[in-house]
């Protein structure tokens, strides 16, 4: 949010293991690393980002040295420190939009899951089919384009773009 208006959504399922197997705080945390990396471009080298959590614990473990946090949040502690950011608690009633999200999610294994920018690459094909054209023989690219076809996960990502 930027002046206390939303200006990009995004959720995602947890995946079969992080459901089972995560506890509450590894699932909070992954959320905060998950959101950061999401938005990446926002956030990377700006001093006035902040998280807002409504899980209490998070900002406990987020404070305390490396070493004395379990192995799991020590991988995601570690791909924290390339951003500079303010975790706060808040609320559970106060974060609306945040609660919604998490139940309107797309499901594990839907285009959602696909971490690059969906515009870019739709915005980025036809530039990228004329400078194949340049390089690859029409064989090559009738190979391509079947391979395509034939992708389940290539396909899904056409589809979403097409949304």
């Amino acid at each position: 949010m930027q002046d206390g208006k939303p200006i990009e959504y995004a959720s995602r399922a947890l995946t079969p293991t992080e459901r089972d197997s995560y506890c509450q705080l590894e699932k909070e945390l992954l959320a905060v690393c998950w959101a950061l990396s999401c938005y990446h471009y926002y956030c990377y080298g700006q001093s006035d980002v902040t998280v807002e959590t409504d899980h209490k614990p998070l900002i406990a473990i987020h404070k305390k040295s490396l070493a004395e946090a379990p192995k799991r949040l020590q991988w995601m502690l570690l791909t924290l420190p390339k951003y500079t950011y303010n975790m706060v608690y808040c609320p559970g009633s106060r974060l609306v939009i945040a609660d919604a999200l998490s139940r309107a999610y797309l499901p594990h294994g839907t285009a959602a899951d696909f971490s690059e920018d969906v515009a870019a690459i739709a915005a980025a094909a036809d530039e990228q089919r004329d400078a194949l054209r340049m390089v690859a023989s029409p064989a090559t690219i009738e190979l391509l384009r079947q391979t395509a076809e034939a992708d389940d996960d290539y396909q899904l990502l056409l589809r979403q773009i097409a949304l």
